[in-house]
């Protein structure tokens, strides 16, 4: 069955600072032909386009939090886009004190943002924050230093599939077909009830990603986060710096991998590395000991759902 794109690109893995050709976190995302930027570190749109990604075409950016590894990128990126002669509207969902920090920049550098930017403000809470005729966008609370959100990205359920053999065995007429794919039971010529499930077939599962930046672990996971394809989760420690991540309000491979099996996602992504490890394999390592489908993010690496 034909699936339409839904890809997660790394733009970036690092926590805090730059470091062994590592940058702060980003990552690009494409569902269904919509595009998505996930946080804005430093760098990112040198990143987008190493990596020939269509960010002028970016249609909503989720920031997390402020901390400047999540923001730093961001006057620039939507000052290039002004420049790259931009005019579609941009989303941009974030905490509300964001749009206080972009206008100060912007006024003190006199920089021209010659597009529309509607802002949508993160409530710590649960909720779905943002719709359209491909996902849905969820924003769960996180435990950090500051106020942060992690993001649920759910893609909308497409219609029924149509078995073009069957329409023409029970000779159901074209203007009968919308109500088909919809899930109804349809009339054929002579006004005879054809029951949906003999003549089209179910849609796929609609896919689920889950973004969990900078956060010591949830106790309690919200029932919109179980069963992802994919979840991204902080790992900026090591099991063995277990005090350092209690104390900032950060994971470690181990409370990632405990998420994992919690969520029961199919598939586990771990970023957002301290630069105290120049190496990641015994962070994936000690990942996989508790969740086998475990995989490291790296720059430019590429996730399908």
């Amino acid at each position: 069955m034909f699936l339409p794109p839904f890809e997660i690109h790394i733009l970036g893995t690092s926590s805090a600072i730059p470091a062994f050709d590592r940058y702060p976190t980003s990552q690009f995302i494409q569902v269904n032909g919509s595009y998505i930027l996930v946080d804005c570190g430093e760098g990112t749109q040198m990143q987008l386009r190493k990596y020939h990604l269509p960010f002028a075409r970016i249609d909503v950016i989720l920031i997390s939090h402020l901390h400047g590894d999540h923001i730093f990128g961001l006057p620039g990126l939507l000052t290039s886009l002004s420049l790259l002669q931009r005019q579609k509207e941009l989303i941009i969902i974030a905490p509300p004190a964001l749009s206080e920090i972009l206008n100060t920049i912007f006024k003190h550098s006199e920089a021209k943002i010659n597009y529309p930017i509607q802002f949508i403000f993160t409530n710590q809470k649960v909720e779905k924050i943002f719709e359209n005729e491909k996902f849905s966008i969820y924003t769960i609370p996180l435990k950090h230093r500051v106020p942060t959100t992690g993001f649920v990205i759910q893609e909308k359920e497409q219609d029924r599939k149509i078995i073009k053999e069957k329409i023409k065995e029970y000779n159901i007429p074209i203007h009968q077909f919308n109500k088909l794919k919809k899930g109804f039971d349809a009339e054929d010529e002579n006004g005879n009830i054809i029951k949906n499930e003999i003549v089209t077939t179910p849609p796929p599962i609609p896919r689920k990603y889950v973004y969990f930046s900078d956060t010591a672990p949830l106790k309690n996971l919200p029932e919109i986060t179980k069963n992802a394809n994919i979840l991204y989760h902080e790992t900026t420690f090591k099991k063995e710096h277990q005090n350092l991540a209690e104390l900032t309000l950060h994971s470690t491979t181990i409370d990632a991998a405990n998420t994992a099996i919690q969520m029961n996602a199919q598939k586990l992504i771990i970023g957002h590395y301290s630069s105290r490890y120049e190496k990641l394999d015994d962070l994936l390592t000690e990942t996989k000991s508790i969740f086998e489908n475990t995989e490291l993010a790296t720059e430019g690496k590429k996730f399908s759902l």
